[in-house]
């Protein structure tokens, strides 16, 4: 069905298609955003498309649907809290509050190699009034790396990228929460080096 529907809108809209695949999970449509980007990434590899330009429609579309959802969450509040926690989708967003609660704004950039957990983090930004400017400071370069990955993947791999991408689902997920608590950690341990040299002094 993904690539039935990802087919028709790259015959019709070309770059901009690669654009609008970023925006098909935004719409509650259940497509995976990797193979989205690794589809971006395969088109790219036709003589008639640019790299770089393709590469940034993936890239535009996918920052822009996040922060339009951070502007929903912003804007609305505790009514897009009430309505994802009475939906399918409550368990997702207890998962993306207990993982900003933990690594705080680190959170909104592990939250793009976490599936489930990227859809719903840019509305918990929003409805829990981080800045903008901090979101995109997290956010941006996150997304950049997290599409060049898949991006890649499916320039190098055109062929069974759908197969890497599906052997990957557990791995890259794993190494961002690893990589995030190891972060954690290492903040916690220089806070407590600060605190006992301002208790010395």
């Amino acid at each position: 069905m993904e690539f039935t529907l990802f087919n028709e809108l790259s015959e019709q809209f070309g770059y901009l298609s690669m654009f609008l695949f970023s925006w098909l999970l935004f719409f509650g449509l259940p497509l995976p955003n990797e193979l989205a980007a690794a589809f971006s990434g395969m088109m790219s590899t036709d003589p008639s498309y640019n790299t770089v330009i393709a590469f940034t429609s993936t890239y535009l579309g996918l920052i822009s649907s996040a922060s339009a959802a951070y502007g929903i969450g912003r804007l609305l509040g505790p009514k897009i809290e009430h309505l994802i926690k009475k939906s399918k989708l409550h368990t997702k967003w207890d998962r993306g509050i207990s993982f900003i609660n933990r690594f705080g704004g680190w959170a909104i950039a592990l939250s793009f190699f976490v599936p489930g957990v990227r859809w719903v983090m840019p509305y918990i930004a929003g409805v829990t009034k981080q800045r903008f400017w901090q979101f995109c400071l997290f956010a941006y370069p996150a997304a950049f790396i997290w599409a060049m990955i898949y991006f890649q993947i499916g320039r190098a791999f055109p062929l069974i990228y759908p197969d890497i991408i599906e052997n990957l689902k557990y791995i890259v997920p794993a190494s961002a929460v690893l990589l995030g608590t190891v972060l954690f950690f290492s903040q916690a341990r220089k806070r407590t080096i600060k605190q006992k040299e301002n208790g010395s002094l």
